[in-house]
């Protein structure tokens, strides 16, 4: 299998990790529905109750231009955003 996985680690203010969590979930079940998107989890590791981790998979570069190009991707990604204090992305190819 190849595809494009991305890591996305958020550091979520404290008290706010529930509401962030569905915010992430609602997000990631609407990308679940674009033709490409392969996987969307989301996770809290472990001994961190203030962090949240998704892991996405897109089949190729273009489903992935297709998904960043639409209308109201920015403000859902903002949306998400507002209750972080500090996040981190990892992206590679798949191998």
């Amino acid at each position: 299998m190849s595809g494009i996985a991305i890591i996305v680690e958020y550091d979520v203010e404290p008290g706010s990790l529930g509401e962030h969590e569905c915010r992430v979930r609602t997000s990631a079940a609407k990308c679940l529905q674009e033709d490409g998107c392969l996987r969307m989890e989301v996770f809290v590791p472990e001994g961190q109750e203030n962090k949240l981790v998704l892991s996405e998979l897109w089949r190729d570069e273009a489903a992935l231009k297709v998904h960043r190009n639409q209308a109201g991707h920015a403000e859902d990604h903002a949306h998400i955003d507002e209750l972080c204090v500090g996040k981190s992305v990892r992206r590679g190819n798949l191998l």
